[in-house]
């Protein structure tokens, strides 16, 4: 009798391989344990399995693999910021000078004969996120980790893009904590 921790799917469709996440998560669970150190929130997040008939639900897995980046950051204290302390202010600052460059020059870009990210839809997509860190938009971490970009011939290299975009959500991440926290420390009555 073997145990699972998803719903498996039925043995006409694909899901993720079921002994390569529970390995992944296993590991995971006992390095935020404390016996070693734990992966980063970045390999949480780019963490990949083979799909094969009848494996698990993509969609349960993915939703849990979000929920455990959360738990890494935390572990890792990555989200105390600079000198120990949160400091979304700052960390917003930084992520617009990075962000904030010349349109169609803000990421290294793949060659011509190799396929990155369609720079039109990424530039639009980090203008929104600019705006969001200005206040004049909303950008949420599952609009960040959903973002659809195109490939294209020549365009933005993926890998540019994509650690720009864990920044991102590390920062959102920060944020939602931040106002958790605050939240928190409202519901409690005064000493």
């Amino acid at each position: 009798m073997s145990h699972h921790r998803f719903t498996r799917v039925s043995r006409l469709h694909k899901g993720y391989h079921c002994r390569q996440v529970d390995a992944f998560l296993d590991h995971v669970e006992v390095s935020l344990g404390g016996v070693f150190p734990p992966p980063t929130a970045s390999e949480v997040r780019q963490a990949g399995f083979e799909l094969v008939r009848g494996g698990y639900a993509v969609a349960e897995v993915d939703e849990y693999l979000d929920a455990l980046e959360e738990r890494v950051l935390v572990a890792q204290g990555r989200l105390a910021g600079r000198r120990g302390r949160s400091d979304p202010a700052g960390e917003a600052e930084f992520l617009k000078t990075e962000l904030t460059g010349p349109y169609m020059k803000r990421f290294a870009r793949a060659s011509f004969l190799r396929r990155g990210y369609h720079v039109d839809d990424v530039d639009e997509f980090v203008d929104r996120v600019v705006g969001a860190l200005e206040g004049n938009d909303a950008v949420s971490v599952e609009d960040v980790r959903q973002v659809p970009f195109r490939p294209r011939r020549g365009g933005y290299r993926e890998d540019a893009v994509d650690d720009a975009m864990d920044r991102v959500v590390e920062y959102l991440l920060l944020v939602r904590r931040e106002g958790t926290a605050d939240a928190e420390q409202e519901v409690r009555p005064a000493d």
